[in-house]
């Protein structure tokens, strides 16, 4: 059966995105002239005011189409979070074009793949980064504008444009273009269910519903948990942590959110405990958006219990599971903050699934499936639905569901059927409660502190050394970063090592792609006739192994 959003509908959004983050901008502005709407983490005296992102954004808009970016063109950004990341998103939106991100731990090798792929014809990165940028471009004729940030005025490679100065471009107005709200927004990278990165193609339709779904549940939910004697919970100027990587989707969304919804974003380029409890310390965070290595620094940490936190009122954890025995340890750590898991997955928008503070303690629900959202489970074999309590896969249905992969019309064909249903991948199944809960991956994705590596890339990579004649990745667990890669390799070469394997991976992508597993060696590959490696077979072997040890 086929249950919907206890929730009412939001509008369908279909106006530009950027028009939507304009029109937020103004009213934060109005409401108060000096508002923040970015702080640097690592030193709260450099700060971003609404009005100056604003300026900032339209001039970055006017550098890029003074030198040919417009409509439908793409840029790539290869930088770590700052308060650089939102001016030219907004920028870039305002030229009609689309943003993708990359991680800034790629390598040239991995961000050439992209740049290929997604056919963008700009970059925005830093200086520590642009050594490598620029050898990927090098390999990528179609880059005609390159980005830099920079500190002070060192001078940049010829070609190469420096930040500072695009965003003191005088605006004189940017040339019209046909808006669809079907135009692609934004192109995240993600492996889906199975394979190699791909591109997702979120239009201002998908993510503009998507924001306004996140806000509606929001201001339903969290606002009147929030909420004290009758004093209704206000967003605007609240301090949010934005530490998770504006490339990746969950990361976007809060980017996006603090924007919309006029918060006081704290801007993290990594993660550093000392930083990050001093932030939460000092502006007195309540609302935290995190993932589970996060909440388990949190919950067992020493260095945690130095800090005052007691201002924690709201944890969500998301872009992994979290145990139910991680979140009772929260909890006892920290009493007075509810906390939550959400579900979703960067081809349906972002969230699918977000706890509405209704539900009992037991942590093993997501939650109810969000406004404008429909939900089905469906059995892994046969593709009928399953009752209630039952096991299979988690499919959704929303406007917010990705246009598909870009250039790949038959991995689309794979993951969204012909009545517009996304197959996550993943097994749960629906309690009486009509909330969700996650019990397993179908798909094969090996997630290392939230972040996704896919077996494909690995075992592609692997493929390619002449001294490895055959190759399996798979996902063991690890405490500290949920699951880590471990590979099986068959040698071509005897001569071949661990250590030659190990040294191989890590000079060709970044660390959280590195085999830290182990690598072993085996005379076969277990595969199916169809030629599909058994990763189940190898999973089993490594978990026989350990319970022996044990």
């Amino acid at each position: 059966m086929v249950y919907s959003s206890p929730s009412p509908p939001v509008p369908v959004s279909l106006e530009p995105l950027h028009t939507k983050m304009l029109n937020a901008i103004e009213s934060h502005i109005a409401a108060d002239p000096n508002a923040v709407a970015f702080v640097c983490a690592e030193d709260n005296n450099v700060r971003l005011t609404f009005r100056e992102y604003r300026e900032k954004a339209k001039n970055c808009a006017q550098f890029l189409s003074d030198r040919g970016f417009g409509h439908k063109n793409v840029l790539c950004q290869v930088l770590p979070n700052g308060l650089e990341y939102p001016v030219v998103l907004l920028g870039v939106l305002q030229c009609g074009g689309t943003m993708s991100g990359a991680s800034a731990m790629f390598t040239d090798y991995e961000l050439e793949r992209q740049f290929l792929d997604s056919r963008c014809t700009a970059v925005a990165t830093d200086e520590a980064h642009l050594p490598k940028v620029m050898q990927a471009a090098e390999r990528c004729p179609q880059i005609k504008t390159i980005l830099c940030v920079r500190k002070g005025n060192k001078s940049l490679p010829k070609g190469v444009f420096a930040y500072d100065e695009a965003i003191r471009t005088k605006f004189r107005g940017l040339p019209p273009y046909k808006f669809s709200p079907d135009d692609v927004a934004l192109l995240p990278y993600s492996s889906g269910t199975t394979g190699s990165p791909k591109g997702v193609m979120l239009s201002h339709k998908n993510f503009g519903t998507m924001v306004e779904v996140v806000q509606a549940h929001q201001n339903q939910y969290i606002s009147s948990f929030l909420s004290n004697n009758g004093n209704k919970f206000q967003w605007r100027g609240q301090p949010l942590c934005l530490m998770l990587p504006f490339y990746h989707i969950y990361g976007m969304g809060l980017l996006m959110n603090t924007v919309l919804e006029g918060l006081q974003g704290i801007v993290f380029k990594k993660f550093e405990p000392t930083i990050f409890l001093e932030n939460i310390q000092k502006f007195k965070v309540q609302i935290l958006f995190l993932v589970p290595p996060i909440l388990l620094f949190l919950a067992k940490h020493p260095v945690a219990e130095k800090f005052d936190l007691s201002s924690l009122r709201v944890v969500i954890s998301g872009a992994a599971p979290a145990g139910k025995d991680l979140c009772q340890e929260f909890t006892r750590k920290y009493p007075k903050a509810r906390i939550a898991q959400a579900y979703g997955m960067t081809e349906c928008g972002m969230a699918s699934h977000i706890a509405d503070f209704k539900q009992s303690d037991d942590y093993t629900s997501v939650g109810i499936v969000l406004n404008n959202f429909e939900q089905k489970v469906v059995d892994v074999t046969t593709g009928a639905e399953v009752p209630l309590g039952q096991r299979g896969e988690i499919c959704v249905r929303s406007p917010t569901v990705m246009l598909g992969y870009l250039n790949r019309p038959e991995a689309t064909a794979e993951t969204i059927d012909k009545d517009g249903w996304l197959h996550t991948g993943d097994i749960g199944y629906l309690g009486k409660d009509l909330r969700m809960n996650i019990v397993d991956r179908l798909k094969e994705l090996i997630k290392v502190k939230g972040l996704q590596v896919p077996p494909a890339e690995l075992e592609d990579l692997l493929l390619s050394h002449p001294k490895i004649g055959d190759a399996a990745v798979i996902g063991i667990k690890d405490e500290r970063c949920g699951e880590v890669p471990m590979a099986f390799v068959v040698r071509q070469d005897e001569s071949l090592t661990i250590k030659d394997v190990l040294k191989f991976v890590e000079g060709k992508v970044s660390s959280y792609k590195w085999l830290a597993g182990g690598v072993e060696f085996l005379k076969e590959i277990p595969k199916a006739p169809s030629g599909k490696i058994l990763r189940r077979f190898l999973r089993d072997e490594v978990a026989r192994r350990e319970k022996a040890r044990l």
